[in-house]
């Protein structure tokens, strides 16, 4: 299964750790790609757990999941898939509705920046954000400089006075950012 987070650190095992520590009763994904994550969460949270995926498959130009990931997931009652722009979808979610929100969408700082603009309210205070980059070496990948995309380290250091955040790896690293309390 192909995958962003396949590495020497087992993601997996991050996500999945996560996941039991927030006891989640929801979960929104963006980004599926062949369902890593996707898997990792529905296999780690009870069937109460809503989750809900989005991707925008093949309106993406570049690694996309396939309509037919749907059934992949049909044995999980609490997993939907569903096309959802990131970008747009903020506004259909409540302030303080979302436990884990997951962003895996070719990330780079302007992915960062928007969700700490847009949907940063939509998570419960004590929720995460996990996000796919973070560390300098994923800056550096060859895609980001090709396509001249923003960095995402100086969005972290943007908000890390505002925000718990730590990034974990390297290629393609992991960054986990809690809503807590105001400051």
């Amino acid at each position: 299964m192909r995958s962003s987070y396949f590495n020497a650190l087992n993601y997996g095992d991050v996500i999945s750790t996560i996941t039991f520590l927030q006891n989640p009763s929801k979960i929104v994904e963006f980004g599926i790609l062949d369902g890593f994550s996707l898997q990792t969460f529905a296999n780690s949270v009870s069937s109460q757990c809503e989750i809900e995926a989005y991707d925008i498959f093949d309106e993406f130009n570049g690694n996309h999941a396939t309509s037919d990931i749907a059934i992949k997931f049909s044995s999980y009652a609490n997993v939907s898939i569903k096309y959802g722009d990131f970008y747009k979808f903020w506004n259909n979610y409540e302030n303080e509705s979302i436990d884990i929100l997951h962003i895996d969408i070719a990330n780079n700082g302007d992915v960062y920046e928007y969700t700490f603009e847009h949907w940063m309210n939509k998570v419960k205070y004590g929720g995460v954000i996990i996000f796919e980059g973070g560390s300098k070496e994923r800056d550096e990948i060859e895609w980001m400089n090709k396509y001249n995309k923003p960095k995402i380290c100086p969005i972290i250091q943007k908000y890390s006075k505002d925000y718990e955040i730590k990034t974990i790896g390297t290629i393609p690293s992991i960054t986990i950012v809690q809503r807590c309390a105001k400051k």
